[in-house]
């Protein structure tokens, strides 16, 4: 058990495992900031492109759920291209559960269509990328004065972070609430890129313990 106040950073609207895992084994969290979504609706013209498309890479879960829910509104038939692939775990269960072949999205040759949101932080998966936004990504505004309350109320040791949206957002946020020098917060990353990129802007003192926890990947499977 770790008794520690723990902000988990947000990078996405749903909530983290990660704040499940660390509450189970005694720590005290909080997400910051909380974000919201507004879906945009895809264009014919957008569909008939993904469909004439050789790969099409879902960047996150929610915008895979849009996609197939505005398929099924317009009654358009899915005939899907000659690869399906995503980025997370849960976008893969997903498809596998609705019994659509799919891979990892990697680099290839083949022009690639992705969906993804507004604020998408994204690789390159082909010399032809082409990006269709399917909603909106942004911080609930009706929760930022209660969560400056809570985080000036409160000692807080350690921020996560899943990946680096969540970063740019915590620290810009960080600033608008002006609750001072964020990098005096230790803090832990999932995987080896996020914790470059948070040390990129300006984080230092990496949490070791919780690091450590985090390579375990005991965490993914919290409810």
């Amino acid at each position: 058990m770790i008794n520690k106040h723990i902000i988990i950073a947000r990078g996405g609207e749903q909530r983290s495992k990660l704040e499940s895992y660390f509450q189970a084994i005694g720590a005290k969290t909080v997400s910051f900031p909380i974000l919201k979504v507004t879906e945009l609706q895809l264009t014919d013209d957008d569909l008939k492109k993904m469909m004439k498309g050789h790969r099409l890479i879902f960047l996150n879960p929610t915008s895979m759920d849009i996609f197939f829910r505005q398929m099924a509104e317009k009654q358009h038939s899915f005939k899907h291209p000659i690869q399906i692939e995503y980025v997370s775990g849960k976008s893969r269960k997903l498809l596998e559960q609705m019994g659509i072949p799919c891979m990892p999205a990697r680099y290839g040759k083949a022009s690639a269509i992705l969906l993804g949101h507004d604020q998408q932080k994204r690789n390159h998966y082909s010399d032809d990328d082409q990006l269709l936004i399917t909603h909106k990504l942004a911080v609930d505004e009706q929760y930022l004065q209660e969560m400056r309350i809570l985080l000036k109320k409160d000692s807080w040791n350690t921020v996560v972070f899943p990946n680096k949206l969540a970063v740019d957002f915590f620290i810009k946020y960080w600033h608008v609430l002006k609750l001072g020098d964020f990098n005096k917060l230790s803090f832990a990353a999932v995987g080896n890129m996020v914790k470059a990129y948070a040390m990129e802007q300006g984080f230092s003192e990496l949490d070791k313990n919780i690091q450590a926890l985090l390579h375990t990947d005991e965490w993914k499977s919290s409810m």
